[in-house]
């Protein structure tokens, strides 16, 4: 694990499994995609939620040609995306202590295109599926028009980690004999 995914806060809920993160990854339905376009003083970061689906060690994104994050992603930049999936509010007696249980995947790196044709439609029928699995088979195939038109992404998930939050609230002594739920 590098650095920059090891946890600052809580290290104790970090998990390095990667069953779990493939898992988590799989369960999930939307991502956000992170990065800095532009340069110099001109820098400024930019997060879009996307569809994604994961296929064996990559996670794969897709959109338009037009698309910013995308242009941007393909020329090199890294990215960062999450995927959370909650699981639990977390309900205490004080609001200080209210929280979420949730597993969260982080994953850095930098993503390729996928121009290859063939790779390219799998990519895509893997979207589909991973979105509403069983899907795939109920539709008509891409056509030239649609693979051309889109642009597939695949980004490694060599860089990643997750963090677990899971139990009950942390309710301070003298908040347990309020009559507060």
């Amino acid at each position: 694990m590098k650095e920059r995914t090891a946890l600052g806060r809580k290290p104790d809920r970090e998990v390095n499994d990667k069953v779990a993160i493939h898992a988590v990854l799989d369960q999930g339905l939307l991502a956000h995609v992170g990065l800095v376009a532009g340069q110099g003083a001109d820098a400024h970061p930019v997060v879009i939620p996307m569809l994604y689906a994961r296929h064996g060690n990559r996670l794969l994104l897709h959109g338009s040609p037009a698309s910013r994050l995308l242009r941007t992603a393909k020329a090199g930049v890294e990215v960062c995306v999450t995927v959370t999936l909650l699981d639990a509010l977390v309900l205490a007696r004080s609001g200080f202590h209210h929280s979420m249980n949730y597993r969260s995947v982080v994953v850095f790196g930098t993503a390729v295109e996928v121009t290859d044709l063939g790779e390219k439609v799998a990519a895509l029928d893997r979207l589909v599926e991973h979105t509403v699995p069983g899907r795939i088979a109920t539709l008509r195939p891409h056509t030239d028009k649609e693979v051309r038109t889109t642009t597939v992404l695949a980004l490694p998930l060599e860089e990643c980690s997750m963090k677990v939050r899971t139990g009950p609230p942390i309710d301070d002594d003298e908040d347990l004999a309020a009559d507060t739920w």
